[in-house]
């Protein structure tokens, strides 16, 4: 018989730590708690959270704002394993936690865990960040939209170019962004800026 798993390494201290979780209500709830949570006193606000992005971008040429944003994609594209939320829930860990749980070497996110990771990270730097949701089938008239994936963007202030930041995409996000049939854009502000 295998050991069981407390033998391999259990960490019981990772259980106790903040969240939320409540019955899955589309898109744009879970998006409007990323803003919530990214500006919050455990996001953008928190000063553990910007020691931890200064160390991810410590090498990064000063003023360099897209290596900046693309570093902080990458390094919890490697430090994260996607992982579902539960069946009929909405588990959005707050950024303290998720830099809490990098520390211990546990980081299982899903996308909207990692566009909140990556986008509150951009915003201690002070990068503007958009949250995008997607869909991959055609939107049918007077339907709802019907969007399965979220993830971070950031605009260079200089060349004004976005950046897609999705670990989960990873190397296949130009053809993840092929496959979009329809979106919407959402400011850090909670409004929609854009979509289709």
């Amino acid at each position: 018989m295998p050991p069981l798993l407390r033998a391999a390494g259990y960490v019981p201290a990772y259980n106790n730590a903040p969240s939320t979780t409540v019955r899955y209500r589309g898109t744009d709830h879970t998006v409007q708690t990323m803003i919530s949570l990214a500006k919050g006193p455990r996001g953008e606000q928190s000063s553990k959270v910007r020691r931890h992005t200064e160390q991810i971008i410590k090498n990064v040429r000063p003023k360099d704002y897209s290596s900046e944003v693309i570093a902080i994609s990458k390094w919890w594209g490697n430090a994260g394993r996607y992982t579902r939320d539960p069946k009929h829930v909405e588990l959005v860990k707050d950024p303290e936690r998720m830099v809490d749980d990098s520390a211990m070497g546990i980081v299982l996110l899903d996308c909207d865990e990692f566009g909140l990771a990556i986008g509150s990270g951009c915003l201690v730097i002070g990068a503007e960040v958009n949250f995008v949701t997607v869909g991959f089938q055609p939107r049918l008239r007077g339907m709802p939209r019907e969007h399965t994936h979220v993830f971070a963007r950031s605009r260079d202030p200089r060349t004004k170019i976005w950046y897609v930041l999705d670990p989960v995409a990873g190397r296949r996000t130009d053809r993840m962004l092929s496959r979009v049939k329809q979106y919407s854009i959402f400011d850090m502000d909670g409004g929609v800026k854009h979509y289709g």
